[in-house]
C-alpha cells in the first residue's frame, strides 16, 4: 500500500510523527518501515509531508497530489473576513456561474471528515420548479410535526417540557410566521429565500459524526463564498423538516437510504452588501 523509495528518504521522520494511525515505523538508523499497513486511514498525510517525494500510496495516484504555496493571511484580514460574514437572506436574481459553484464544492469536499471517511455528498439545485414544490413539504413537514400548536399555552407547555426554554423561546416566532403566511398566501420564498442555488449536504447516517462533518464542509463553503462575491445562508428549516419526515424530503431529492441531509445552504449574489460588524452576546468561557 505505501512504498518507501530508500534512494530518496533523507530520513527526516516527518511522515512518522504526522501519521495518527501509527503506521510507519522509525527502525534502526531512522530508516522508515511500514510497520502496520492495515492501520491506514488513506489521508495522504505521510504523501503529503514528504520534503523529497519519497513515499507513494497505491490508493492515492502521486500526479493527484497538487504543490501547496506558503499561506500567509493578516490575522486581521482572517479576522475582519470571519466576522463580516452574514446570514445573507436577500439575493439579486443573478444566476451563479456553474464555475464559482464548483470552487464552493471543492473546499467542501477539501473539509476534515471522521477518521478520513469522506463519505459526504453534495446536491446543487437551481431548478426553480423543484425548490418551490421542495419548500411547500417543508413547511407542511414543520406545520404538522408540532409547530402549529405552539400558538396555544398548552402547546407551549408541552414543548418547553420537551425543549427547554431557549428552544421554545426561539420556536414560538416561526410558529406566527407560518400561520400568518399560509393565511395570507404568502409562503412562496419563505424557506429558500429565493436563491438562484441551494446546496444540500448529506453524509452517511450511521455515522456518528456525519453533522459534523456535514457542517465543516458547509463553514467551508460559507467562508470561500464570501471571497468571490457570494453569499449564503443554512436552510434550517430544510434539516429539521427532514428529521421529522427523511422518506418524503430525502426521497424526493432522491438521496440514498444509508444517507441523511445534515447541512443546507442557499447561494447567490447578496442584493446588499453589510457596512458594519455586528455585537455578539458575551458567551462563558471557562479556562481550566
Amino acid at each position: 500500500m505505501i512504498k518507501i523509495d530508500s534512494a530518496k528518504c533523507n530520513k527526516c521522520g516527518f511522515c512518522f510523527e504526522v501519521c495518527s494511525a501509527y503506521v510507519l515505523a522509525l527502525g534502526k538508523d531512522r530508516e522508515i518501515q511500514v510497520r502496520y499497513p492495515e492501520q491506514c486511514a488513506v489521508c495522504g498525510h505521510c504523501v503529503a509531508i514528504c520534503p523529497e517525494n519519497a513515499l507513494t500510496h497505491e490508493d492515492m495516484p502521486i500526479e493527484k497530489f497538487e504543490n501547496l504555496s506558503a499561506v500567509r493571511i493578516p490575522p486581521e484580514d482572517m479576522r475582519n473576513l470571519l466576522l463580516s460574514r452574514r446570514s445573507i437572506r436577500e439575493f439579486k436574481q443573478e444566476p451563479v456561474p456553474k464555475e464559482l459553484i464548483e470552487q464552493l464544492i471543492e473546499v467542501g469536499i477539501h473539509a476534515g471528515t471522521s477518521s478520513n471517511g469522506q463519505s459526504e455528498n453534495f446536491i446543487v439545485v437551481q431548478d426553480r420548479k423543484l425548490l418551490s414544490e421542495l419548500e411547500k413539504i417543508v413547511i407542511d413537514v414543520l406545520w404538522n410535526s408540532g409547530m402549529k400548536y405552539l400558538g396555544s399555552t398548552f402547546g407551549q407547555k408541552l414543548a418547553k417540557m420537551k425543549l427547554g426554554n431557549e428552544m421554545l423561546r426561539q420556536a414560538i416566532p416561526y410558529h406566527y410566521i407560518i400561520k400568518n403566511r399560509r393565511q395570507n398566501n404568502e409562503l412562496g420564498g419563505m424557506i429558500f429565500r429565493n436563491a438562484p442555488v441551494v446546496m444540500v449536504i448529506h453524509g452517511l447516517r450511521t455515522n456518528f459524526m456525519a453533522h459534523a462533518n456535514c457542517s465543516i464542509a458547509a463553514r467551508n463553503m460559507e467562508i470561500m463564498a464570501k471571497t468571490i462575491g457570494l453569499g449564503t445562508c443554512w436552510v434550517g428549516f430544510l434539516s429539521v423538516a427532514a428529521h421529522f419526515a427523511k422518506k418524503k424530503i430525502e426521497r424526493y431529492l432522491e438521496i440514498p437510504d444509508d444517507h441523511s441531509i445534515y447541512g443546507a445552504i442557499m447561494v447567490g449574489y447578496p442584493k446588499f452588501q453589510y457596512r458594519k460588524i455586528i455585537p455578539r452576546k458575551e458567551r462563558e468561557v471557562r479556562w481550566i
